[in-house]
């Protein structure tokens, strides 16, 4: 990974195969709050496990394949694609925040992260409380 102020490196997710560090239990109890790895790409609270996404124009492991649309409606629902029955966004992903954006605001955002340099990179899935628990 390049020097840690690269913003495109950052914007392409938890590195595909980094190690994860020694993951505290606890945190996947209600009420424990949070635990992230020292990238912040990482996290494991009473969701399980979960890990920031490719956001670069990669067409297989980013946002690349993705429309106008389906940026905006995952931003707005918080489930992938902005589909009614695709998976949740996990925490910490603000998107009820980011959600309220203004539309304008959002295809800015959206046509800037189309603008960067495409990078392959496979995020981990999000890993189960129960399954976190046998790692």
């Amino acid at each position: 990974m390049g020097p840690i102020l690269d913003s495109t490196r950052l914007l392409s997710g938890h590195p595909a195969n980094s190690p994860l560090p020694k993951i505290d239990t606890n945190a996947l109890h209600p009420g424990y709050w949070v635990t992230g790895s020292p990238d912040l790409t990482a996290w494991v609270g009473p969701w399980g496990m979960s890990f920031t996404a490719n956001l670069t124009p990669d067409s297989t492991t980013g946002i690349g394949a993705w429309s106008e649309d389906a940026f905006m409606g995952t931003l707005r629902t918080g489930h992938h694609l902005g589909l009614p029955g695709g998976r949740l966004i996990m925490p910490p992903m603000p998107w009820a925040f980011v959600g309220q954006m203004t539309d304008d605001d959002l295809k800015s955002v959206f046509a800037y992260l189309k603008s960067l340099p495409p990078i392959s990179n496979a995020v981990p899935t999000p890993i189960s409380p129960a399954d976190v628990m046998k790692m």
